[in-house]
């Protein structure tokens, strides 16, 4: 056969992958309040859930700010298909983005009317029972403020309050960036963590309950990569404990790197930590950190006799990043106590620093409410 030859068998197997090529992976766009769309740049779905109910395999989901209430007002959207990028950050044109002006907010509809019956746990997850592995969230802010009740004062009320995470994953490989995730009366990101290309980078996660981050339910052999993020306001939670900004599971590795960890909340003589490492595992990395009004202790792990130990004193982490082996680490560094110069509310920041912790297992509402209110 000549150099440049094409059979027709050939040729009809080609014919067929480029139509493969052409099924899966397009852009989508959406944009609040319009009607009518396809999803094209031109006439773009007015709703991200629609998008992510007809997806498919690589799509690319370019989404310009505005808020975003979810099916029937839910506040529910879930990820069903591999290979899926969510992009918020837009400008009304799609021509710019920029994430932490632009904002792409997903939250309940303040009027939502229906009960949590078949709906997701998470604002943002992947579907329990599909593939949605390589998922890459980028630029989305998820709060939870309108799913937890609050008096006429703001005081929020856990019993009547939704007791769920922000983002929550299944399959391999989840990437979270330049996200802000805010207000849960839950945690803030809680995956099943699978697979060696898992991120959390460059986001912001405030004002949760039990702790920021978590990877205690990450599987063997994986890798978390926790990184350029602020993790700060994580409370104690009646009757569930925590207080933590980051908790590291037994299993997989967990890649802490580069991070703020502020303002955790101690209960009493428990929690408020901003790292957690109680199951002692030893592959996990610490480098680079700052921690700053984390009231239980910078770092809790579990030494050689298995007894949880806390570095809270800023010798306590010249030591620990000189000695990372002693503190069930396989490496750290660079660690230390910083004012980060977080701007929270001037009276909101003055409370927190001379909080003094209420009576074990009882959680000063009145002082957990006034900081809620001035994050959301």
């Amino acid at each position: 056969m000549r150099r440049g030859t094409v059979l027709p068998g050939m040729l009809l197997a080609f014919a067929v992958f480029s139509i493969g090529l052409q099924l899966y992976g397009k852009d989508v766009y959406v944009m609040a309040g319009a009607s009518g769309g396809d999803g094209s740049k031109e006439k773009p779905y007015g709703e991200l859930w629609r998008a992510l109910d007809r997806a498919v395999r690589g799509d690319v989901i370019h989404v310009a700010k505005g808020v975003y209430n979810g099916k029937g007002g839910s506040g529910a959207f879930q990820a069903k298909v591999p290979d899926l990028t969510v992009v918020g950050g837009y400008d009304g044109s799609f021509s710019n983005r920029n994430p932490f002006k632009n904002f792409t907010i997903l939250e309940r509809a303040k009027d939502y009317k229906g009960d949590a019956m078949g709906l997701g746990d998470a604002i943002f997850g992947g579907q329990s029972k599909s593939d949605h592995s390589n998922l890459v969230v980028d630029g989305l802010v998820l709060n939870s403020a309108s799913r937890n009740d609050y008096d006429s004062t703001g005081k929020l009320n856990p019993k009547k309050s939704w007791n769920g995470t922000l983002f929550l994953g299944y399959s391999p490989n989840i990437a979270i960036r330049n996200c802000i995730l805010i207000n849960p009366y839950g945690e803030g990101i809680y995956c099943t963590w699978k697979g060696d290309k898992n991120e959390v980078v460059n986001t912001f996660v405030l004002n949760t309950f039990y702790s920021g981050i978590t990877t205690r339910a990450a599987q063997p052999g994986s890798i978390v990569r926790i990184k350029n993020c602020t993790v700060a306001f994580c409370w104690f939670q009646p009757a569930k404990g925590g207080g933590m900004c980051v908790f590291v599971g037994s299993k997989g590795q967990t890649i802490i790197e580069n991070n703020i960890f502020a303002f955790a909340q101690t209960e009493g003589d428990s929690a408020g930590y901003a790292v957690s490492n109680t199951f002692g595992n030893d592959s996990t990395m610490l480098k680079d950190n700052v921690f700053f009004q984390a009231q239980g202790g910078y770092y809790k792990y579990v030494d050689a006799d298995g007894k949880n130990l806390l570095a809270w004193k800023p010798e306590d982490l010249d030591d620990l990043n000189a000695n990372a082996g002693d503190y069930s680490l396989e490496s750290a560094g660079g660690n230390a106590e910083l004012d980060p110069k977080l701007v929270p509310d001037k009276d909101w920041y003055e409370k927190f620093s001379n909080f003094v912790a209420s009576e074990p297992g009882k959680l000063n509402m009145d002082f957990m409410n006034q900081w809620r209110r001035s994050v959301g």
